[in-house]
């Protein structure tokens, strides 16, 4: 016999005196002390397909104690939309016996416990967030979303670069061998892990020999990016309905159709996307309609100033809420790419008309907003000047948290 067995047939009282004593169920929200050394660490994911049953049968727990801790578990979040590979982190009584459960979902953790003989607490937790100030940049090799990836990036800062320049750089088509880009923005983390973004706050992009300038400034309580003398990189309306996508078909008075098979006029522009993409309203306005209309499925028709009317056809679904008679703004989620109507695949069909005339999506509302002046300009220029300072020299830099929304005790170079 091994000398460890002989240790623990010699030792129960000892083994037993390490353990924590049981909690009595009440009323009140149960508490688990600090788990002591001889409750090991071990961490796993959970695999596609398996389900939080599977996951803790995996884990050792037997059936009849499973439902006990599923139970739990369910009574603070959906189950079945737990995504794959959900880290999940447990403290397990000589490696065994299962203590302590935390799956990490993003910005939150549900942690269960064991308290007691037939006894799991339910807890469902905010993960401490860390925001920090962050200067990357360099050339951009091949596309944005790959020179983003490269900087060990997610593509959500991707999309929101191309969304700060969307009006003066096509990142399909314009894009240019000696093209570089330097950002600055907020780098969300928890624990070493990134978790997300705030807004980019500046950058500085070069793109055909000509320099671009986009700065974060909030004006009579509405966020947008300005350029250095403090005119709107914003336009009456987007360039495109889809933050990055792929034109397939393009505005035409004849288009053979792809289902009926003659000609026929094309009066939108076509985005392929995959199924449930975002699809944002591109100006300001009230929804008119909201509905099935036709060949073109689930469709979201929107009034604008000016006379113009925009639809987007064949969603697979509205966005929560969305109703006729309420109004959007520029940016906001109307609904979601589907394939519903007559379409061959999931695709945005996009169209613009002006007092019922039908207008080519590509060539209208590229007029820019009045730009700043007076005290605004004043003080579009000083938060200019801290941020040009940080993008230059990010180590020294300090950010004013009244004027951006954000703390910084250090900026760190990355």
């Amino acid at each position: 016999m091994s000398w460890w067995k002989w240790v623990v047939l010699a030792c129960p009282v000892a083994l037993l005196g390490c353990q924590e004593q049981p909690v009595q169920a009440t009323k009140a929200a149960l508490t688990v002390k600090p788990l002591p050394s001889l409750y090991l660490p071990y961490s796993t994911s959970l695999y596609p397909g398996e389900t939080m049953t599977a996951l803790l049968l995996r884990l050792g727990v037997g059936e009849g104690e499973a439902a006990l801790w599923l139970r739990q578990a369910m009574g603070k979040l959906d189950l079945r939309r737990l995504p794959a590979w959900t880290p999940v982190f447990c403290h397990r009584l000589w490696g065994v016996e299962l203590q302590e459960l935390r799956l990490i979902l993003g910005r939150e953790e549900l942690v269960l416990a064991k308290a007691g003989q037939g006894v799991v607490t339910a807890e469902l937790k905010k993960r401490p967030i860390t925001e920090r100030l962050v200067v990357k940049g360099g050339a951009i090799s091949g596309s944005l979303f790959g020179t983003v990836a490269a900087w060990g990036e997610k593509d959500e800062l991707a999309s929101a670069l191309a969304e700060v320049f969307a009006w003066q750089v096509d990142f399909h088509r314009d894009l240019q061998p000696e093209d570089r880009i330097r950002v600055l923005f907020v780098r969300q983390e928890s624990e070493g892990e990134l978790l997300g973004y705030g807004p980019i706050l500046a950058a500085t992009l070069w793109n055909k020999g000509k320099e671009y300038k986009a700065f974060r400034y909030t004006h009579q309580g509405r966020a947008g990016y300005y350029d250095e003398f403090g005119h709107p990189l914003r336009r009456q309306f987007l360039r495109s309905p889809l933050p990055y996508s792929r034109v397939t078909s393009g505005f035409s008075f004849s288009r053979s159709h792809p289902i009926l098979g003659r000609k026929l006029p094309h009066f939108g522009v076509d985005y392929a996307a995959p199924e449930g993409t975002p699809v944002r309203v591109t100006a300001d306005g009230v929804v008119t309609f909201a509905g099935w209309k036709g060949g073109g499925g689930k469709t979201v028709e929107v009034s604008h100033a000016g006379g113009f009317t925009t639809a987007y056809l064949h969603l697979s679904r509205f966005a929560p809420g969305l109703a006729v008679g309420r109004r959007v703004t520029q940016g906001e989620v109307i609904g979601y790419v589907g394939s519903t109507g007559l379409a061959t695949g999931p695709h945005l069909d996009y169209r613009v008309t002006q007092n019922g005339r039908h207008l080519n999506p590509a060539r209208i509302g590229g007029d820019p907003g009045p730009p700043l002046s007076g005290k605004a300009l004043e003080a579009f220029r000083a938060v200019k000047g801290e941020l040009e300072a940080a993008l230059a020299h990010p180590s020294a830099a300090v950010v004013e948290e009244t004027q951006l929304g954000v703390r910084v005790a250090e900026l760190p170079t990355r």
